[in-house]
């Protein structure tokens, strides 16, 4: 009888300290893929948001650049480069600058020949340790073949010479409406701008000269998308190879986290482009005024500032 009981009793603890020991193991095996996840995320190229564009129709055009009320409270016009100059009668894009980002608006006779509702994402990449080159690549945490393959080189011609502004990559989408494209900045092209010397190419560095925080617009907080079932995937796809941040999905919106800003994509089988449908901004100062710019509306709420483009598409189907 004893010595059944001593049987059972060693028996009891080698079980015991089988799991003991297995439940070690696993524990070190979770600490290990964490050590192994943190270590391999920090070499994923970062992903800021450096600008998006947007083909309005001629009444929003006309309005957003004539309202002298709006744009000397709102935030900082140009016609682009080279020299940033006032927005003129003739300009068929313009460009609202602020501290980080940038908002393009086009024309419907902009020269791209885009149609009205046509827009556009374009991202900042950067490769931790890794200086700007031409044979630059993101950091994927998946690499494939089929997303973010395609490249090109943009150059833009200052003082009689064509100098690199940056390198993209994208995945081919005919027949998009919104385009993604991820960028790898030169610093030399700020030098050719500028007239001085910068190590790195940063956002704040290219917009500093016409952005002022005298006036609202500071920089983009979150993108809403609405797309077809094909640039839903691909943009998620993209987004999830360079590491961004899944946070959540209610109902079908996703929402995604770059460095420093939130996506939310809708998916929808009964349109027929992509578009982005709101665009929520960050303010200088507090204001709570409301202004209608031809088919867009811009809403301020404190120190956040919500542009609408609803009617934009509803008006221009």
């Amino acid at each position: 009888m004893f010595q059944r009981i001593a049987i059972c009793l060693i028996l009891l603890l080698s079980f015991d300290s089988c799991i003991t020991q297995e439940k070690k193991e696993n524990d070190n095996t979770i600490i290990d893929r964490k050590k192994i996840d943190a270590v391999f995320n920090k070499d994923i190229s970062k992903v800021l948001l450096d600008h998006l564009y947007v083909v309005v129709d001629s009444i929003t055009y006309t309005k957003l650049t004539k309202d002298n009320q709006w744009k000397n409270k709102y935030g900082s016009l140009d016609s682009g480069l080279p020299d940033f100059a006032p927005v003129h009668d003739k300009a068929l894009t313009c460009f609202l600058r602020g501290h980080q980002h940038y908002i393009e608006i086009l024309s419907p006779k902009n020269s791209y020949n885009e149609p009205i509702g046509k827009s556009g994402i374009g991202f900042s990449l950067k490769n931790k340790n890794e200086h700007f080159h031409l044979g630059v690549k993101p950091r994927l945490k998946i690499t494939k073949n089929s997303f973010l393959y395609a490249t090109e080189t943009v150059k833009m011609p200052l003082r009689n010479h064509k100098h690199t502004w940056f390198k993209a990559f994208y995945t081919p989408s005919p027949g998009t409406a919104l385009h993604t494209w991820y960028g790898f900045y030169n610093p030399t092209f700020l030098d050719s701008l500028y007239g001085n010397y910068h190590a790195t190419y940063s956002r704040e560095a290219f917009l500093e000269p016409v952005y002022t925080d005298q006036k609202l617009f500071n920089a983009i907080k979150e993108i809403y998308l609405n797309c077809t079932l094909n640039d839903y995937r691909r943009i998620i796809q993209e987004l999830n190879y360079l590491g961004c941040k899944f946070l959540e999905k209610k109902g079908n919106i996703l929402t995604i986290a770059s460095e420093d800003i939130i996506i939310n994509i809708q998916p929808s089988d009964q349109i027929e482009y992509s578009r982005i449908t709101k665009i929520i901004c960050r303010l200088n100062d507090k204001d709570d005024s409301i202004t209608q710019l031809g088919n867009v509306t811009i809403t301020n709420q404190g120190t956040e500032s919500i542009w609408d483009f609803d009617e934009l598409y509803r008006n221009n189907p």
